[in-house]
């Protein structure tokens, strides 16, 4: 038995010595076909280097129930003789995906050694905005793609991080990437003019530079040329800081343009390092596919509680190698070895399933207090800080909650109680835990605190509505969810 076998079908729920929480089942997921909307995304990149075998994508892609995924068009593989264009591998790659119920977004992405002068083989950071002959190959490469495409796709998005050096090798600088955003939303608009154009895909996702280089951006004329701003989300602890960058990166957008989506188009971490050591982003931290697995539900619960219209996970695969580096870099959903799901694959398959169809931000329709019952007896002293997405599908709360703490330390569950409130609008009848990583399902004892006020010597008034009171429930720094049972199915 594979340790995901065993954290998926175990045999004992983590939870059954809960008195408040009864065992269920096992949550049943949704295939991508079977979605009708979803702001889930996972990634296709690196495809036109051939760094993964996408082979390993085809029998798990329509279980996985995203419905988005970000494909790496590559130039250089796309034209290797000036003027002739070959999409035919690029074909079976977006067809596999459409007929899986998953829709591609293409990325328009690097140089070109026939056109671009200096470039590589793949022509990885080598903008093609230095020469009048390399800004006319690039636009009818851009048409001779959208042309190509337009009946299949309509999101495209422009370069891939051009804040770093190494895919901007002439330096970057924002009015440079406008430019060449620029030279792209002229032939798309042509050729396909309902079409959504994506730009930024900025690296330092949620820094301070980030929030400067996309204010260049639009200052340079962005906000005029794109319809979504994306940018990667690379962080330890997916919540530092997101309370001071991602205000200032929404405000930016609302600034310049306030009809912008935003989407976070790369995030994810590694299950393990490297066998020769450290490579690839984050992985300096400690890392295992239970790591991974935390790090995948807290990175996109977090962007969905800020109104993220896509949030995107890096990546689909396993990369047998990075470029010219011939190690493993262990990114993947499902492992090298031999293409199984990883815990942080059933991660995201049940967050696709529960957080799917028409998921909204609660905006205060919703708000609860935590407190951990080992910190104290006055639920106002509790010393640990937990964190909360508060979402919506329809008239159905939907409650997520952890720990902010580090994701590289076991998780540590202790119990909670919490007091809940919600619009009057709202309904949750029959409340169950969700725990995402294993997929089990609990039903959840509910009753109501039924003093008319906060104070805790205040007598119990039987005709008070009162608030919603749970108690215990299990926190640690690995997410769970609270809803109702009518949005969701078991298995059989």
């Amino acid at each position: 038995m594979t340790m995901t076998q065993t954290i998926i079908h175990q045999n004992t729920p983590l939870f059954s010595e809960y008195e408040n929480l009864k065992y269920l089942g096992k949550l049943k997921t949704r295939k991508s076909s079977q979605m009708q909307t979803s702001r889930l995304g996972v990634g296709f990149e690196t495809l036109d280097r051939d760094m993964w075998d996408q082979e390993q994508a085809w029998p798990v892609l329509e279980d996985l129930g995203i419905k988005w995924a970000r494909v790496q068009t590559g130039w250089a593989k796309c034209e290797k003789v000036k003027g002739v264009y070959d999409f035919e591998w690029l074909d079976k790659i977006v067809d596999k995906i459409i007929e899986r119920g998953v829709t591609p977004w293409l990325s328009f992405s690097y140089g070109n050694p026939v056109h671009t002068v200096g470039s590589s083989d793949t022509g990885v950071g080598f903008p093609p905005i230095g020469s009048e002959e390399e800004r006319k190959g690039w636009q009818s490469y851009v048409e001779a793609l959208v042309e190509h495409f337009k009946d299949r796709v309509d999101h495209y998005e422009v370069w891939n991080e051009p804040d770093l050096v190494s895919f901007w090798k002439p330096g970057p600088k924002a009015a440079d990437y406008v430019d060449l955003v620029r030279l792209t939303a002229e032939p798309l608009r042509k050729v396909q003019p309902g079409a959504k154009l994506i730009g930024g895909a900025i690296a330092w996702g949620m820094t301070a530079w980030s929030i400067k280089f996309l204010e260049d951006c639009m200052r340079a004329g962005m906000h005029e040329l794109i319809d979504i701003v994306s940018y990667h989300g690379y962080k330890s602890i997916p919540e530092r800081h997101s309370t001071q960058e991602i205000e200032a990166f929404r405000h930016i957008i609302n600034k310049y343009n306030p009809k912008l989506e935003y989407w976070q188009g790369e995030a994810g971490v590694q299950s393990k390092v490297p066998d020769e050591g450290n490579a690839g982003a984050l992985s300096t931290m400690k890392l295992s596919e239970s790591i991974q697995a935390r790090m995948l539900l807290r990175r996109t619960l977090l962007e969905l509680s800020h109104d993220c219209s896509m949030s995107s996970y890096f990546h689909m695969a396993d990369f047998a190698h990075y470029a010219a580096d011939k190690r493993t870099y262990h990114y993947g959903l499902v492992r090298l070895e031999d293409g199984s799901p990883k815990p942080a694959y059933y991660a995201l398959q049940s967050l696709a399933t529960l957080l799917g169809d028409n998921i909204e931000v609660a905006a205060g329709r919703t708000s609860c207090h935590m407190s951990i019952l080992s910190d104290t007896h006055d639920p106002r002293a509790t010393k640990a800080m937990t964190w909360h997405a508060n979402l919506v599908i329809g008239n159905t709360p939907v409650h997520a909650w952890w720990l902010p703490g580090s994701v590289e330390e076991d998780s540590d569950w202790q119990q909670m109680e919490m007091t809940y409130w919600m619009d009057s609008d709202l309904e949750l009848e029959n409340p169950v835990m969700i725990d995402p990583t294993n997929q089990d399902v609990y039903s959840v004892k509910m009753d109501f605190d039924k003093r008319t006020c906060a104070e805790t010597w205040m007598d119990p008034d039987p005709n008070a509505e009162g608030v919603r009171l749970f108690k215990p429930l299990p926190v640690s720094n690995s997410p769970l969810l609270l809803m109702d049972l009518s949005a969701i199915e078991l298995r059989d």
